[in-house]
């Protein structure tokens, strides 16, 4: 596994909304090999964010990484 982590703290706005055109800066990191992100509840909106720019998008590879995360 790679060792650089995308954090989620400061995601582009739109006003008071994250702008989830600009989340696509994931596709780069995944298409990069790497995928590790980092989130948390006090992150304002990331966790919805980062299932609308991830999750939905990239639900297989998600399961996948959570799966070899966890049973290691």
């Amino acid at each position: 596994m790679k060792k650089l982590g995308f954090g989620l703290m400061r995601l582009p706005k739109i006003g008071e909304d994250i702008d989830i055109e600009q989340t696509k800066m994931v596709d780069h990191f995944m298409e990069a090999g790497f995928t590790y992100f980092d989130t948390a509840w006090a992150y304002a909106g990331s966790e919805d964010a980062i299932r609308q720019a991830l999750v939905e998008r990239y639900h297989a590879q998600v399961c996948e990484t959570h799966h070899r995360l966890v049973h290691r």
